[in-house]
Order: C-alpha cells, then structure tokens, then sequence
C-alpha cells in the first residue's frame, strides 16, 4: 500500500506529459482530491501548488504534509505532532519521476468535467503502469484511474479553486527538527491512526 499511496500521491503534484498535455500548472491552484485505494477507505487530501517556483504541498488526512519542490527533485514530510521534519527518499525519486516526465505516453481519449471544469481525458502509460487521466489546460489533473503492481488507486478532485499561494505555505516551519527514521518506519508512521 506504500507504493500505491506514493503513486497516488504523484497525481497531486502536476501531470507530467508529453507535447499534448500542459507540462505543469500554469497559475497557483488549490485543489480538494478524494482518493481511494486498493482496500482503502476514501480519504480528502489538499494540494497547493506555486507555478512560479514548481513548489507542491499534499496535506494529509493523518496530519502529515508532504513539500515537493520539483526542480530540486526533493521532498520532506512534516509531521506537526512530532516537531519533525523527515526526508522523504521515496518522494523525492517521485517528484524526480513526475518533474522529468519519466517518459510516459498520453493518448486522447476526450473531454471530461470534474468539480466544474472541463478537462482531456488521456490514457497514459509508462513502465510503471497505466492510467486515465483528465487534465485542465492549466495542467491540474481532474481525475485519475491508475494501476501498478502494487494495486489500484481512484483520485477525483471536489472543488479547485486558482489563487496566489503564500510562500510560507511551502517552507517546513523553522522550529522543527529533522527526524531520521531506520527503514520502513516512514511507512508505519504514515499508517493513518484508526
């Protein structure tokens, strides 16, 4: 499930593509996503993204968020229960995958409509897996089916709404300390607490 939700995440931070689909948002966007997984209930994640600076923020059901700075290929998890901030090895060689397009394949299946925008409906495929995605012209993406491996995953966006970000909203705070975890405890602590 690790993996899946790692993919899944990739959906929030912008499409990747080929010359059809707009590479990255072009303005600043929230955007509200349901996502379920394989044997996963639903669960409500935010993403906020800066287009100037190709900055992405995932806010967690769990109380997590996940910071993705695309052109650095880096991501940190801050976990506001801890006062930490830990490195995210698995997120960042994503956010390396998705901001380098990972050479994946769209194929135009048509239109869509997801929370009030029209969007292209594509088939993307790479070595990884397949999806279906719907992607705005801005490049924020709408809805997602994907499959790999590891299973399947169902992200649908509720309400987008574009708006300047503030800065701050992408910078860890300056007061937590970095958390170094031994091998698979980031999984454990990502786990949400039932």
């Amino acid at each position: 499930m690790k993996y899946l939700l790692i993919a899944a995440l990739a959906a929030f931070i912008p499409a990747v593509a080929t010359a059809t689909p707009t590479y990255l948002p072009s303005r600043d966007v929230v955007v509200q996503y349901t996502l379920s997984g394989t044997g996963q209930p639903p669960a409500s994640y935010q993403l906020s993204y800066d287009a100037a600076d190709q900055l992405a923020r995932v806010d967690s059901p769990s109380g997590f968020y996940v910071l993705a700075n695309l052109p650095a290929d880096q991501a940190e998890i801050v976990v506001p229960a801890l006062h930490a901030i830990v490195q995210a090895p698995d997120f960042s060689a994503l956010t390396s995958e998705i901001y380098h397009a990972d050479n994946a394949r769209f194929s135009p299946l048509g239109s869509g409509f997801y929370a009030g925008l029209p969007c292209q409906r594509y088939l993307v495929t790479d070595q990884h897996g397949t999806a279906r995605a719907c992607i705005t012209r801005d490049g924020v993406i709408l809805h997602l089916t994907g499959q790999n491996g590891h299973g399947n995953a169902v992200v649908t966006a509720t309400s987008v709404s574009f708006a300047p970000q503030p800065s701050y909203e992408f910078a860890p705070p300056q007061n937590f300390a970095p958390l170094n975890l031994p091998p698979g405890a980031l999984q454990a602590l990502l786990q949400p607490q039932g």
